[in-house]
């Protein structure tokens, strides 16, 4: 455990060390800043009464992202997110600085190389599965994220790359982040460090595929950064505890267009005339009480799933549809999942969209949503219906 510490912290620290000396600023640039990933998206949403999301009939402005990049030379760039969702200020996502090229500039054989990635140092969403880069009302072709909906925004230094198929045959990337673990903002309360590891090929035109390991560390009593299903928490009982999650990714799509496979630009603005994911996953949350008086732990293991389509009608009407399930092995086993205790989470969503134009949607969908409650426990009544504008900067 100790070297696996020190192993972290030498690293986060000559990485950090790294960033801090290689970045410089030079005479014949000219610093330029933007506002592109910026999104809002706004409309009408209509809950059944035990919905924990929006209450019966609501119009809200739920999706509020306001993003400002700033490239500082011609190899850095400082990226900065808030959240306004419904018009009011709640934190700041992104705070990272983006160094290209950096290791290349102590190693000037490594440029053009097969191994040559970039630096990422901040505040970030790590790099796990494939919704996570899509799951939000404006991006994604169904308006609500699956039943899982894995993800984490964490403090971490981060190297990543894509490779051309030039260089080893077919298109890949990679990417390796180190993080806190916990969801204290800027603080950690171990020494332990998270680790995140993504691969991801593109074999064939049509083809995409992608593996993902998270590991958070030792998080002591406090919360994970890393989500499932909304939870956060630690094992009942536990004073030590660590999550663990691995995830296997496929997209195919039919009669693909310019998209960039390793690179998409969101589930609603694909130019391919249809295509269909799968994501595959399990979770453990492994956990001890070390304490006295020693008390029970139940592990939390389980697995998630998902399958969604999406079909470009015409130039300016797609549909969309996805089916998803998360539970727990143990049949006895309940936890928070969504806001709700029970076992298991099964989601089915239906959408349409029109683009209005290239960056601006109109959609609708309907959701549907079913758990696993305990014997004598009413489950509960929480549908949706949502109708939305989602405007893209």
């Amino acid at each position: 455990m100790m070297n696996r510490r020190a192993i972290s912290i030498a690293a986060l620290l000559g990485l950090s060390l790294l960033t801090a000396t290689v970045i410089r600023a030079e005479d014949e640039f000219k610093p330029k800043m933007d506002f592109k990933g910026s999104r809002i998206a706004a409309g009408y949403l209509d809950a059944e009464p035990d919905a924990a999301s929006y209450s019966d009939s609501t119009f809200g402005v739920p999706e509020v992202k306001f993003r400002l990049n700033y490239q500082v030379a011609p190899d850095a760039k400082m990226t900065f997110r808030a959240n306004l969702n419904n018009g009011t200020f709640s934190d700041v996502d992104y705070a990272y600085l983006d160094y290209s090229n950096a290791l290349a500039k102590l190693i000037p054989s490594l440029k053009g190389s097969a191994f040559n990635p970039n630096i990422r140092l901040g505040k970030i969403k790590l790099d796990i599965g494939e919704e996570t880069w899509g799951n939000n009302m404006v991006e994604a072709a169904t308006i609500n994220p699956s039943s899982t909906n894995t993800g984490a925004y964490d403090e971490a230094i981060q190297l990543f790359q894509s490779l051309p198929k030039e260089k080893l045959g077919i298109p890949v990337k990679w990417s390796l982040s180190v993080s806190n673990g916990n969801s204290i903002s800027g603080a950690d309360n171990k020494n332990d460090k998270a680790f995140c590891m993504k691969l991801g090929a593109n074999p064939i035109k049509e083809l995409y595929v992608s593996a993902s390991y998270y590991n958070s560390g030792e998080l002591g009593t406090g919360a994970a950064a890393m989500s499932y299903a909304g939870l956060t928490a630690r094992p009942t009982n536990s004073t030590e505890w660590r999550r663990i999650i691995t995830e296997i990714d496929l997209r195919y799509d039919i009669q693909p267009g310019k998209e960039n496979r390793l690179e998409p630009t969101g589930p609603a603005f694909s130019d391919s005339k249809a295509f269909f994911r799968v994501a595959y996953g399990q979770f453990k949350d492994d956990g001890k009480d070390t304490v006295a008086p020693i008390l029970t732990v139940t592990d939390r293991e389980g697995t998630y799933y998902f399958i969604d389509a999406t079909y470009n009608a015409t130039d300016k009407i797609y549909v969309a549809g996805r089916y998803s399930q998360v539970g727990f092995n143990k049949d006895t086993l309940l936890a928070s999942l969504n806001k709700v205790t029970c076992n298991q989470f099964t989601r089915i969503t239906t959408d349409i969209g029109y683009r209005m134009s290239d960056n601006t949607h109109i959609k609708a969908e309907y959701m549907t949503n079913s758990e696993d409650v305990a014997a004598g426990v009413t489950e509960p009544g929480n549908n949706q219906y949502s109708v939305i504008l989602a405007v893209k900067f």
